[in-house]
């Protein structure tokens, strides 16, 4: 299927949006002070309070400096020095970073990732984690090209180690194996878990540079959409040098 060229700016506005779909009432301010923390590159005096933080905050890194991963790497790897975050986070912002700079490919993300990452040794607390997400990133991209369901996915034979239990894997499945639906990527994700639906749904927002409509448009879907259009312009203003961040404060 052929995509339909999105600008930048719907892109950062789809990214948004879908979070804000998909995330707990309420969570729109939370979101924005995530977001600024990474535009004001202060992420050290936050409080990150799980790891769907620390997802939030590596799509911002990924969709705000997606011109230069050398600069995406080096943020998610000073995030790891003072978080939880891991290699699955670098994983997840390159994913935006590509989707935002137009180049996100389904069928050839996670051979790009392994072969740019295994030539590295210092992208993960150690090289045994590092190994394991890649395994991990592999396993997901095989079951995608056989087509295998959600079940069969996350429920082959805990023995020999071979299920999606990383969530950055997970995420990518089903964004690999339905790469061509907003609506149908966080519908399966959201049966997983939270935090998968919404890595899922923003790597998807990115690539598509657009969410669809929502199922149900209503009076409350119709503000979440506006708010993620209005995070979405402003961090496109932003960073494009035509908003001063400092000026709404």
């Amino acid at each position: 299927m052929l995509q339909t060229q999105k600008s930048l700016k719907s892109r950062f506005r789809a990214i948004w949006t879908s979070i804000l779909l998909t995330a707990p009432p309420q969570f729109s301010t939370r979101l924005e002070s995530l977001i600024e923390s990474v535009v004001d590159d202060s992420i050290s005096s936050l409080e990150l309070t799980d790891k769907l933080e620390l997802s939030i905050v590596a799509i911002a890194i990924g969709a705000y400096w997606h011109q230069d991963l050398q600069e995406v790497r080096s943020r998610v790897l000073a995030l790891q020095s003072r978080s939880a975050a891991d290699i699955e986070e670098l994983v997840l912002a390159y994913a935006i970073a590509y989707g935002c700079r137009q180049e996100f490919q389904p069928q050839l993300f996670i051979n790009q990732v392994c072969h740019d990452f295994s030539k590295r040794r210092a992208l993960s607390r150690d090289l045994e984690s590092q190994t394991r997400c890649l395994d991990r990133l592999q396993l997901a991209q095989k079951l995608v090209d056989e087509g295998a369901s959600t079940i069969a996915a996350h429920q082959l034979d805990p023995k020999l180690d071979d299920r999606l239990s990383d969530a950055i894997a997970s995420s990518l499945y089903y964004l690999l194996s339905t790469p061509h639906s907003w609506s149908l990527i966080t519908n399966r994700a959201q049966k997983h878990n939270l935090r998968i639906a919404i890595q899922s749904g923003a790597m998807a927002a990115a690539y598509l540079g657009e969410v669809g409509e929502p199922i149900n448009l209503d009076a409350k879907n119709y503000e979440i959409v506006k708010t993620g259009a209005l995070l979405g312009d402003k961090l496109w203003a932003i960073w494009a040098g035509v908003y001063d961040s400092n000026c709404s404060r």
